[in-house]
């Protein structure tokens, strides 16, 4: 074969192998548009599901973020429908019905549970003391005689066997008048003239007696004034308007306030005064009674504001020297009352640690209950043993004890910064409030226990407070005279 043959079949073998290439590149170049429009699809796909995922990310955070807080809310909801007064400072009379289990520290006396009223098995029995002379006495004769017309001769034979006394009540009026005299003095020749004595003023008026029983049913036995006047009529026969009833409880009030500053000197000349509040109504108006008590009196004031105000109206604690004896609530503890000494109200605490065990579950709160309640005991103890004082070391090793229950407390509640600053002091939870009191306030906590005439509780001064909230709802503070 000639050169040129070779060569030509050469040249076209080339040929249809160029064009296979170029039929093969036609074709990768349009699988690689393909894939380059589909490569394309799909980074929009991705970015746009990129998109998706941030928002359902940020979908998702602010859902945890509002169950967070609904779960906080929950909580805060439970913790204030369990609230009665044996874990909070809510008062009795809001149980109603689910009367909560006593604490077994605050019992003054005894250790065991509450005894039920009446006569307890082995006490010495009381009975009614009788008169040597009754007031009357009636002969109670056969039933045979009570138509016989003998009956007033014979019975005079019959003897006495045996008696029985009846010790009842009897409500009189008595109606008396008072005449002045007039006449001439057969010594001097002149004429005299009578006095009527103090308290008989007018042609007609109601006696001390009459008015002393309508202030003990306002204020002892907490009947409103139409009660009152109810009472007086069916009772006695007396007619009193409900005007009456309001100056006698006026008249009352104003010589009560003749003895405010007698009742001050006392107070704040005691060893230890009781100190507590509550909110009352007057003329319509939230006002705050503020309560000073000892074991024998109670002083009582009223003002618009709760604070160091009100306390400082009330005239006592700025100038008592004494041990003052009160709730955690920062206004005692201003700086206008140092010059007492201070004492936490043991049961105050109880019932916030009760609180956080029922609501928090958190076992240091058990522990300080029950060191409480040792305290309590074992200064009973010394002082039926006729010590005054407990022992130093022992101050110290229950010192020891509170400290180290304290610090379980603090690494079991950490203080967290909120996530979102806000202007003033951040917010903390219940638990480290209690915390950090029991901490700075310590030496008041434990008052009652290096200083055995502190009482464990405040129950004198809650004692006095109770009336005043019971009083409003049959007889409401119309004038702020009353209030006192």
């Amino acid at each position: 074969m000639a050169p040129e043959d070779t060569w030509k079949k050469e040249f076209e073998r080339l040929n249809r192998k160029i064009d296979r290439l170029s039929a093969t590149n036609e074709k990768l170049v349009l699988q690689g548009i393909k894939q380059s429009s589909q490569l394309s699809e799909l980074t929009d796909q991705n970015k746009t599901q990129a998109q998706i995922i941030d928002k359902l990310s940020c979908t998702i955070d602010e859902l945890k973020q509002i169950i967070a807080s609904k779960d906080a809310r929950i909580a805060q909801l439970e913790e204030q429908k369990n609230k009665n007064s044996r874990n909070s400072s809510k008062p009795s009379s809001t149980d109603f019905f689910n009367k909560p289990k006593p604490s077994s520290i605050n019992k003054e006396g005894s250790s065991s549970p509450k005894k039920k009223s009446g006569g307890q098995k082995g006490h010495e029995g009381t009975t009614l003391l009788l008169k040597e002379t009754p007031d009357a006495v009636h002969r109670c004769l056969p039933s045979q005689c009570a138509q016989c017309q003998l009956a007033g001769t014979c019975s005079s034979s019959f003897c006495v066997i045996d008696s029985r006394n009846v010790v009842d009540v009897r409500i009189v009026s008595e109606q008396s008048r008072y005449d002045r005299l007039q006449g001439i003095c057969p010594k001097s020749g002149l004429t005299v003239t009578g006095n009527y004595p103090q308290g008989v003023n007018t042609y007609l008026q109601y006696g001390s007696n009459l008015k002393a029983m309508v202030v003990s049913l306002s204020s002892f036995g907490m009947v409103s004034v139409s009660r009152i006047c109810e009472l007086m009529e069916g009772m006695c026969g007396i007619s009193v308007s409900e005007g009456t009833v309001c100056n006698i409880l006026s008249d009352c009030a104003e010589r009560c306030n003749l003895l405010v500053p007698e009742l001050k000197r006392h107070v704040t000349a005691s060893d230890i005064v009781h100190f507590d509040e509550t909110g009352i109504r007057v003329k319509g108006k939230v006002h705050w009674a503020h309560t000073a008590s000892t074991e024998q009196v109670t002083l009582i004031s009223s003002h618009p504001r709760r604070g160091v105000e009100g306390i400082l109206a009330g005239g006592v604690l700025n100038q008592f020297e004494g041990v003052a004896v009160h709730d955690c609530w920062s206004s005692y503890y201003n700086e206008q009352f140092n010059t007492a000494t201070h004492a936490v109200c043991g049961a105050h605490i109880d019932r916030e640690l009760e609180g956080v065990i029922q609501n928090s579950k958190q076992r240091w709160a058990r522990s300080m209950q029950k060191l409480l309640e040792t305290l309590y005991k074992t200064k009973r103890e010394l002082m039926e043993q006729g010590i005054g004082c407990a022992p130093k070391e022992m101050q110290a090793d229950f010192s020891r004890q509170y400290d180290r229950i304290l610090e379980r407390a603090f690494s079991r509640n950490p203080f967290q910064e909120p996530k979102v600053k806000k202007r003033g002091r951040p917010k903390k939870e219940k638990v480290r409030n209690l915390i950090e009191r029991l901490r700075d306030l310590k030496d008041d906590v434990l008052r009652f226990f290096t200083d055995f005439r502190v009482p464990f509780s405040n129950n004198i001064g809650l004692s006095s407070s109770f009336i005043i909230p019971h009083h409003l709802p049959v007889s409401p503070f119309g004038t702020l005279v009353h209030t006192f």
